[in-house]
């Protein structure tokens, strides 16, 4: 790795802030593929170039150890004031020279970092440390698209043009990337080998971030040394024209959170059918909260707010509340329905909130954390909040529980399950297959020491069985099922309620029923020193 283009302190806070964590999506690829090579345990992975550490905090929860090594002691930094990952330790090394034993290395991965290696010596080091069947990951990206409304195409242009105007200071290394590591795969030593290519993911971003992450470009940083002036002078122009494109939206999404709830007919189903946390659980986050913190509760922020049901439920506690969603037809459905002085919605993203730091009493996401990029939120929720101040992330699980009077239970759930198995198919990757592993992932990440887990708090709402079936039909995975075939979404949906009625023994879809609802939460501390 003679390459040392990512030196400076400013150049780090930059990848820290601003460079995409690599999705879910391909995680789960590189871990399927070393369990079906390998198999268990994972004891050893390395992280090559690991930069900022964002790949090594990936690979994290899945090893009992991640070494990240980089060429820069500034980029390395970073990457160690990241708190909450005892089992990672960063080292100052070369992918060349690789400071392991022979056969000692379960992966190697290196995150668009691979185009700087010196590819010979690399591969030869690689050998060395991998253990028998042992496995290596090389990720890059490229061809990155950005789109807003109907001016996508022209935010691309905007994009391609910044990449043309900076191309005389492009490394020649860069096209091996542009290449997607063709001539390194082919030298790989190795006869069971495969590339996967168009893995098509999205990220919600702000046109900060956008401008931000052009500037941690290697090419960009070229250009600031030989003409720092000029170079911001691009950086102001573009994020001038992109937001005139946007009329003066926040928001653009490029190629890598996750915008499943558009529409403004969805928007308007949210609101009217999505249940919200009971006021009993809302009193235990704010118990945590009085607790921990004490009072008086200044500012909460409900993050991924949607319509705003979640976010009303705290405006009697706090001087002022903020929700904020990445739709805007979220947030207008929001706006329609708070008539209540404190409340202020904004449309942002999750990893980029429009606050000050230690700014904020509690942080909430109901429902919503797993669409996050959740690194950089939990990094964001750290950042706003105050010391003493908390997070509390909720959810439930998709399971509910029907109940009926004279009705048998049974019955009656078993079609609720092949409803819920019916739409299993549709269920986004990056969800996994059950959300409940993600929070749990995410409060065993968190450094703070005060911090709860309750899974499996039973609340039982009481509501027409068409509201219960209209709640499922908002559903992301109905959602996916009804773009792909409406026709067979609206008979899923018929068939169901036809079914329940005959078990319950009425024609009415108006007929109450109670819905058990499972909820699990996170509650956790930021320490006040």
């Amino acid at each position: 790795m003679t390459h040392r283009l990512f030196e400076g302190k400013q150049h780090a806070l930059l990848y820290q802030k601003f460079r995409f964590v690599p999705p879910d999506e391909v995680k789960h690829i590189i871990l399927q593929y070393l369990d079906k090579k390998k198999g268990q345990p994972h004891v050893l992975a390395v992280d090559l170039g690991c930069g900022t550490g964002q790949n090594s905090r990936l690979l994290a929860p899945f090893f009992q150890e991640v070494v990240g090594l980089d060429i820069s002691k500034c980029q390395l930094d970073e990457a160690r004031a990241v708190p909450g990952y005892p089992n990672i330790t960063y080292r100052e090394g070369t992918a060349e020279v690789l400071p392991f034993p022979d056969s000692s290395v379960d992966l190697l991965t290196a995150a668009s970092a691979a185009h700087w290696f010196g590819q010979k010596q690399f591969l030869a080091e690689a050998s060395r440390v991998l253990k028998p069947r042992g496995c290596m990951a090389l990720l890059g990206f490229s061809q990155e698209r950005l789109h807003y409304g109907e001016c996508g195409d022209k935010l691309t242009n905007i994009y391609c043009d910044v990449k043309e105007s900076l191309a005389p200071y492009t490394n020649s290394r860069v096209t091996v990337n542009d290449n997607k590591l063709e001539e390194m795969f082919s030298a790989i030593p190795f006869p069971d080998k495969e590339r996967v290519e168009s893995i098509q993911v999205s990220c919600s971003i702000s046109v900060r971030t956008l401008v931000g992450f052009m500037e941690s470009w290697s090419l960009f940083q070229t250009y600031r040394r030989q003409d720092n002036q000029a170079a911001d002078a691009l950086s102001h122009n573009r994020h001038s024209e992109v937001t005139d494109h946007q009329v003066a939206a926040t928001v653009a999404s490029t190629s890598m959170a996750h915008r499943l709830f558009e529409g403004k007919d969805h928007a308007a189903s949210y609101w009217k059918y999505r249940i919200c946390p009971s006021d009993q659980l809302i009193q235990q986050v704010l118990d945590f909260l009085d607790r921990q913190k004490g009072r008086t509760f200044d500012l909460a922020v409900d993050v991924g707010c949607g319509s705003g049901q979640g976010t009303t439920l705290l405006a009697n506690h706090f001087a002022a509340v903020l929700g904020t969603d990445v739709s805007p037809a979220q947030i207008e459905v929001a706006l329609e329905h708070t008539s209540t002085p404190n409340i202020t919605y904004k449309q942002c993203v999750a990893e980029d909130l429009p606050l000050g730091d230690s700014s904020v009493d509690l942080v909430t996401a109901m429902s919503s954390f797993h669409w996050f990029d959740r690194p950089r939120f939990l990094q964001e929720a750290h950042r706003v909040l105050k010391p003493g101040g908390c997070i509390a992330l909720l959810n439930y699980t998709m399971d509910m529980e029907l109940s009926y009077p004279e009705c048998c239970s049974t019955k009656l759930n078993q079609v609720c399950k092949e409803f819920y198995d019916a739409l299993r198919p549709y269920r986004s990757p990056h969800l996994g297959p059950c959300s409940i592993g993600l929070y749990r992932e995410a409060y065993d990440s968190l450094p703070y020491p005060e911090k709860e887990w309750q899974e499996c708090t039973l609340v039982k709402r009481s509501m027409p069985l068409l509201s219960y079936i209209r709640m499922i039909e908002s559903f992301s995975s109905y959602q996916a099922l009804q773009r792909k075939d409406p026709q067979e979404a609206c008979m899923l949906s018929m068939d169901i309620t036809q079914r329940l009625l005959s078990v319950m023994g009425v024609t009415s879809s108006d007929t109450e029923v109670v819905v058990g609802v499972r909820y699990f939460y996170l509650l956790a501390c930021k320490p006040k020193e």
